[in-house]
This record gives C-alpha cells, sequence and structure tokens, in this order.
C-alpha cells in the first residue's frame, strides 16, 4: 500500500493560487479515457496495443499540477515559483 501524501494536489493549487502563479490539472490525463481512444478501442482494438492496466498513467491524471510555463518568465519569477512551493512543502 502507497503511503498517502502530505497534501493534495488541490491544496498546493491553492496555495499557488494565492501567490498569483498559474497552474492547471494536467489537461490529457490517460488519454485511453479521453472518448476518441474508447471509440478506437470499441471499434477497432487492434489498432492499440496496452502493456498493463495503466496504472501509473491513472495516478499521473489524479496527482498531478501543471504549471505554466512560456518564454518570458525570468530568473527571479522562476525562483519565486520555486520558493513558494519548498516554502508549502516544508510546511
Amino acid at each position: 500500500m502507497k503511503p498517502s501524501a502530505p497534501f493534495s494536489r488541490t491544496e498546493l493549487a491553492q496555495e499557488l493560487d494565492r501567490h498569483q502563479i498559474g497552474n492547471r490539472m494536467l489537461f490529457g490525463g490517460n488519454l485511453l479515457r479521453q472518448p476518441a481512444f474508447v471509440q478506437l478501442r470499441e471499434d477497432r482494438p487492434q489498432a492499440l496495443r496496452l502493456e498493463g492496466e495503466m496504472t501509473g498513467s491513472d495516478e499521473i491524471m489524479s496527482s498531478t499540477l501543471f504549471l505554466g510555463t512560456y518564454p518570458g518568465l525570468t530568473a527571479a519569477m522562476l525562483a519565486r515559483e520555486v520558493g513558494v512551493i519548498r516554502n508549502f512543502c516544508h510546511n
């Protein structure tokens, strides 16, 4: 059994929001759960080759957080993001 995390993705997202640091839930997730792939598996199962149950993909989909990035982020902005995350994790 895997140990529980010290905080949730939602709690981290709320902390980032409080500091006006852009973030979103992972937008793709387990692509096999997307409607197009569900339909493809029904219509043409031979079109996909799967190894195992894809539990890692499900965990990534439900546990990860995407931090916004763009070329205009400065070293100071990135350092602030890291500082907010570190502070949150230590507390």
